[in-house]
């Protein structure tokens, strides 16, 4: 009887080293491994994901250089030809001019791309005047076009400004004559390097007037028709883009030497 139980205890002690040496050799996986390799792969789908949605840009095609055609290049040239004759011209015309013509200005009177030039002189005239003279372009080459003053007469009378709009062809003439200093406003246009006069606006006064300030009291006209006062605003802001221009007397000028000295760097 004791053989038996000890040979069922050696039996239970067996099995259990079996069970032992079992849970030994098997090898577990630790939780960490197992958490760095599910990080690594979703890691690895973001970044695809990632690569999924930035987007591809293309490299930058580079612009084709703009071509200018044989017409344009020709209509370039004629012009540099026509602008070269024109100084010619201009540079002829000012070294044969009077002394007391001294200050000169390049201005746009028109749209093209051909300079005027507003010549002007430090010495006023017999009245106390400030002379203008303007040279232009006509399809025969350079034209004069001379008589023009403005400022204050010193024996009284008149007493005006000239302006001109930079590339509309419009010179204007404000004008308020004493003693009673009633508007008047003369407007030009310059066609073909002709500067016509092209509308005129003058006042009558009437008994009672006490001065500019005093419309009520003034026969307004517009090309000697009979308006109102506001007519006749009306139309001399529609003849000169709303009296939009610039006085000749306010040109910054340069003398005699530096304008052919100008004109000359373009003649060859």
């Amino acid at each position: 009887m004791k053989k038996s139980k000890y040979l069922l205890g050696g039996l239970l002690m067996s099995g259990m080293l079996v069970m032992s040496g079992c849970n030994s050799t098997g090898k577990e996986t630790p939780a960490e491994d197992v958490n760095t390799e599910a990080e690594t792969d979703t890691t690895e789908e973001k970044e695809d994901e990632k690569k999924e949605e930035e987007p591809v840009v293309d490299e930058k095609e580079e612009e084709p250089a703009e071509t200018v055609t044989d017409e344009e290049e020709s209509e370039a040239e004629s012009d540099e030809e026509n602008l070269e004759f024109l100084y010619q011209q201009y540079y002829d015309i000012i070294s044969g001019l009077d002394e007391k013509w001294d200050q000169f200005m390049f201005v746009y009177f028109d749209q093209d791309n051909f300079p005027d030039v507003v010549v002007s002189s430090t010495t006023p005239d017999i009245n106390d005047l400030k002379e203008y003279m303007i040279i232009t372009h006509s399809n025969a080459g350079a034209e004069v076009n001379e008589d023009l003053r403005d400022g204050v007469a010193g024996a009284g009378g008149y007493r005006g400004t000239l302006y001109y709009v930079p590339q509309s062809g419009i010179l204007y003439e404000c004008t308020a004559d004493a003693p009673y200093n009633n508007p008047c406003d003369y407007v030009y246009l310059l066609d073909n390097g002709h500067l016509t006069l092209y509308a005129t606006g003058r006042t009558e006064i009437m008994d009672g007037y006490e001065g500019p300030d005093d419309t009520e009291h003034l026969t307004w006209y517009w090309n000697d028709a009979v308006v109102t006062p506001d007519e006749y605003k009306e139309k001399l802001n529609a003849e000169t883009k709303n009296l939009s221009g610039d006085a000749l007397s306010s040109l910054f000028f340069v003398d005699k030497e530096s304008m052919l000295s100008r004109l000359e760097k373009t003649i060859k």
